[in-house]
């Protein structure tokens, strides 16, 4: 019999501790496992993996593993999403932040004027003089500033955004390993990190609480059946592999991160 101390579950294995130390074994999965009781259980969030068993059988050893399930409809969740009680907000590099009303701030901008800074800079150090280093030190503090005011009117929007519709809160992802997760660069966590510190002030202004939540299978869970895998999503396109849902990823995510708030609290 395993359990949480002893047994780890992934999406693609399993870790089990033997008197030998940790062993990992792959899950044996069909080809497609919409519809099967991997999909209704292991790679659902709404259920909860509680024990274990290790069985031999014909030879071969099967882990059967039991799982709870919340048979509660979701429908409040969702309703309640819809009324605008949490905005979930999801942050990227191709869209620097979609929200789950459907709202997107492309990062088009910022990565424009991030190559034009860095352009800038490489000429200047060409030179070498002490002229052209303190135009670097100049193109930085502009740099900067025109980060800073494009980050204020994002976080502006946002907060206006969950204001019309009737938000109390507003939900990001957990900004820990956010540049692991997205492939972000420095530049990139630095304006996450900026951004969510202007919408938390700004949103306390106004009555709202920010929050922030787990990511994990956000962008891989679809938001209308609960589905999680991760070939559910394919770059920027989401389509569900159990009820054929089709969306943005990344509003698919933003609205997933609202739920996930919701069953939280």
């Amino acid at each position: 019999m395993y359990e949480s101390r002893t047994a780890t579950f992934h999406d693609e294995y399993v870790s089990l501790a033997t008197v030998d130390g940790r062993i990992e074994a792959n899950h044996e999965l069909p080809e497609n496992p919409a519809r099967t009781p991997h999909q209704q259980y292991l790679f659902n969030d709404d259920s909860d993996i509680t024990s274990a068993e290790l069985h031999r059988q014909h030879g071969e050893w099967q882990l059967h593993i039991c799982c709870t399930a919340d048979v509660e409809s979701d429908t409040p969740a969702r309703a309640a999403t819809e009324n605008g009680t949490v905005l979930g907000v999801d942050l990227g590099v191709t869209q620097l932040a979609v929200t789950s009303t459907g709202t997107f701030w492309s990062g088009d901008e910022c990565d424009h004027w991030r190559r034009e800074y860095e352009k800038r800079r490489g000429d200047l150090q060409e030179h070498g003089t002490r002229w052209a280093h303190e135009n670097i030190q100049s193109v930085g503090r502009e740099e900067e500033g025109r980060f800073t005011q494009t980050l204020h009117r994002i976080s502006n929007e946002l907060v206006t955004k969950a204001r019309e519709n009737g938000c109390t809160v507003i939900a990001f992802e957990n900004l820990t390993g956010i540049r692991e997760r997205t492939g972000a660069s420095w530049g990139h966590k630095w304006a996450f990190n900026r951004l969510y510190a202007y919408v938390e002030y700004k949103a306390e202004a106004h009555g709202l609480t920010v929050e922030q939540v787990n990511p994990e299978n956000t962008s891989r869970r679809c938001s209308e059946c609960g589905f999680t895998h991760p070939e559910n999503r394919d770059g920027t396109h989401f389509e569900c592999l159990n009820c054929e849902y089709q969306n943005d990823a990344d509003y698919n995510a933003a609205k997933n991160i609202g739920l996930r708030y919701l069953r939280q609290n």
